[in-house]
């Protein structure tokens, strides 16, 4: 009955198994309970059974070969049923099956050997007198598993003191024995008290002594997996690891190499939290997360503390969180401890089961949880040391990517860095890091002084520096105030764009604009020229036929003029059309230039009842401009509101400077009309050269307008005045920077 018997309890043992089945189970007693009847009660399997001079002595019957392979096939398949749990349990149970295992593999290689091979192979049974003794070292082996792992469970007084008391009675024993040998006579010698007393006492002396003690911690104890682990000691060397800034991943390394060094466990996993979302990066690159849902071990942690550990046991768990526990098993993981700090999850750390087959005791995880409260700290701070390098690192990624040059200065005036486009752009080297800001261009300089002392905070104002390879250069230039954390002024940065490929394109704009309005503009002048042509070349047809006809000379007289009229006006048009070409910018002053226009123009207005108020300062900045140009654009304009206002009206010219319309001061005029106004459906069109609303106009106007406003970078509009009728051309001019102004 023992193969039957054995496959049972490893079926059962730790834990019950799927496989063997129960009906295998039965089978297996059913045919064990036959094969004894059979060996008791026939001849069929031993017979003859008697003890000689050189043994035990039997015959074999015919069925003992089918014996013999039942009792191996169940002795196999027991072991098997050990192998496989062996190898998928972790800690205690693993443990336990380890010992037991030896000790079962020690006993069956024994006594299947004396007891069933040999008889096989000689037909004697001579050496079966063994078997039983095979039996001593799973006594063994088991008794070693029960202290070491289930009674060290205990408390610790009671497992030290059993410690002692079997050290002081083996050392008592061996001590007593050996003197008895030597010295025969010390008992009969021995005046008062017993000499085994004298040597029990001798040794209990010696064990308090502190060479036995030291013996004692460093042997004896951690054979027990008691008092060997210096909690304390270790603690504090944790401590002074862990209280360094470093990386996650350092931090990691740290925590895996403390517990290895302590606690020895098969497996360590550290998921750290991502701070941009909820996913978790696995530093350790361990196989346990694998098979276990991190979301899963992340609900592990709502409604806890902020440093929580967790013993896997699927046993104990009945709510929700028992699926997890039940894959951590699987993965070999004991304990979950979760990392967190102000009530949010840092990291989950996972172990797995000790390699020495220990489960965690209460000490042992009170270490944890104390290490993992200095690893959530030096974690928090990781993982903010991580963020900064992050962003540190995208932000010298950003500065060297960018087109524009960024100078940064400290309040002395020092620069403290700058990226690749500065270098470029305003020729600085590495070796001006920390050099006075004197090196920069004087437009630059300035503009950094006014930003720190708060006199003046640019944001993309246009201007114009002395490049020494480049001559002048455009740029826009906007600066920033830089703080600590304070709130003081700690320095300031100054972002300088390059507009040299824009103004190459805006001039390659105005250039292709100017080439495609010429040549409309030629095609209507031909189209415009051809009409009194053809009256002309028909009158002169005519004039051999026709030339002493008084109406034909009449008619010739009265028309021949008007077309020659309406050519030349043509023709001036045709030499207006390139007004920035010849333009040359030179300072001027807008208020006498419109009063002078005003002063003009007013006379002729008021013979066609037409007012003309002018509302303008005397004291407006000076702006850079042609003012042949300037005249030309606002006696169109002009002209333009007179015209619109056949019955007579007032034409009023506003002038003023603004502050705010942009990033720079400017000066707005206007010159508003009480005609009609635009339609809207043609006020996109307003612009384009030869169309016009007027039955006798070119269309030209307004076109060379938007040139001259354009070659003065101006902004030319059309707004309607309001529901009623009227327009409001507005054009605003960029005031000159005021140390630039003459005085």
């Amino acid at each position: 009955m023992m193969p039957a018997a054995f496959l049972a309890f490893s079926r059962v043992f730790p834990a019950t198994s799927a496989w063997p089945s129960t009906s295998v189970l039965w089978t297996a007693l059913g045919v064990g309970a036959v094969l004894a009847v059979l060996s008791v009660a026939t001849r069929l399997i031993a017979y003859d059974i008697s003890l000689t001079t050189t043994g035990i002595q039997r015959r074999s019957g015919p069925l003992f070969s089918l014996f013999t392979f039942y009792f191996l096939a169940c002795l196999i398949t027991a072991l098997s049923v050990f192998i496989l749990k062996w190898r998928r349990e972790r800690g205690l149970a693993r443990a336990q099956l380890q010992y037991l295992g030896i000790g079962l593999l020690v006993l069956s290689a024994g006594g299947i050997t004396t007891n069933l091979m040999i008889p096989i192979v000689t037909g004697r049974s001579t050496l079966s007198w063994l078997g039983p003794y095979f039996t001593l070292p799973l006594v063994a082996l088991v008794g070693h598993a029960i202290i070491r792992h289930r009674l060290m469970d205990l408390r610790i007084f009671i497992s030290r003191g059993l410690a002692y008391a079997f050290s002081m009675a083996a050392a008592s024993a061996l001590l007593i024995t050996g003197t008895r040998l030597l010295f025969p006579a010390w008992e009969v010698e021995a005046p008062f008290i017993h000499p085994d007393l004298v040597i029990v006492a001798i040794v209990a002396l010696a064990m308090l002594s502190s060479p036995a003690q030291h013996f004692f911690n460093r042997v004896i104890d951690p054979y027990l997996f008691r008092g060997g682990i210096e909690y304390s000691s270790a603690l504090r060397g944790a401590t002074r690891r862990l209280s360094r800034l470093m990386q996650p991943t350092e931090v990691a390394a740290e925590l895996r190499q403390i517990l290895g060094e302590v606690l020895v466990p098969e497996s360590f996993t550290m998921l750290v939290k991502s701070f941009e979302s909820d996913t978790f990066e696995d530093l350790t690159a361990s196989s346990a997360t694998q098979a276990v849902d991190v979301s899963a071990l992340s609900s592990l942690h709502v409604g806890r503390s902020d440093t929580t550990l967790i013993v896997v046991d699927p046993a104990q768990e009945t709510g929700p969180a028992k699926p997890a526990h039940e894959a951590l098993r699987t993965a070999g993981v004991e304990v979950v401890v979760t990392l967190g700090r102000r009530g949010q999850l840092l990291a989950l750390v996972l172990l797995g089961s000790r390699r020495s087959g220990d489960a965690y005791f209460k000490n042992d995880l009170l270490f944890i949880e104390s290490l993992t409260d200095l690893a959530s700290i030096a974690l928090e701070n990781a993982t903010l040391y991580r963020q900064r390098i992050q962003m540190l690192e995208y932000s010298d990624r950003l500065l060297e990517s960018l087109d524009s040059a960024v100078v940064a200065i400290d309040i002395a005036g020092r620069m403290t860095s700058f990226n690749r486009a500065a270098k470029n752009l305003l020729g600085l080297r590495d070796d001006h890091r920390g050099a006075l800001m004197s090196v920069l261009p004087s437009e630059i300089g300035w503009a950094l002084v006014l930003a720190i002392s708060g006199g003046w905070h640019p944001r993309e104002v246009e201007v114009t520096i002395d490049h020494t390879s480049r001559d002048v250069l455009h740029v826009i230039l906007s600066t920033a105030v830089l703080h600590d954390d304070k709130g003081r002024v700690s320095g300031a940065l100054v972002v300088v764009t390059d507009l040299s490929t824009v103004k190459a394109l805006e001039r390659n704009q105005r250039r292709i604009e100017h080439l495609a309005i010429m040549a409309r503009f030629y095609a209507g002048i031909a189209h415009e020229i051809r009409n009194p042509l053809a009256a002309i070349s028909n009158f002169v047809a005519m004039l051999p036929d026709r030339f002493d006809d008084p109406e034909y000379r009449d008619t010739a007289v009265r028309i021949l003029p008007m077309e020659v009229s309406r050519i030349v006006r043509l023709a001036d048009r045709l030499r207006l059309m390139a007004p920035s070409e010849g333009g040359k910018l030179s300072v001027v002053s807008i208020a006498p230039l419109l009063h002078d226009i005003v002063a003009i123009h007013s006379p002729a207005a008021h013979e066609q009842q037409v007012k003309i108020d002018l509302h303008c300062p005397d004291d407006l900045p000076k702006i850079q401009g042609d003012p042949s140009q300037l005249v030309q654009l606002f006696v169109n304009l002009l002209r333009n509101a007179i015209e619109a206002m056949p019955g007579g009206g007032t034409v009023t010219i506003d002038a003023d400077q603004l502050a705010g319309r942009s990033a720079a001061a400017s000066i707005l005029v206007r010159v508003i009309d009480e005609g009609l106004g635009v339609d809207p459906t043609v006020r996109t069109k307003i612009f384009e050269p030869f169309f016009t609303t007027k039955p006798s106009g070119t269309g030209l106007g307004l076109s060379i307008c938007r040139e001259i406003a354009d070659f003065h970078r101006a902004r030319l509009t059309l707004l309607p005045r309001s529901i009623l009728g009227g327009t409001i051309a507005e054009i605003e001019f960029p005031c000159m920077a005021e140390e630039s102004q003459p005085t």
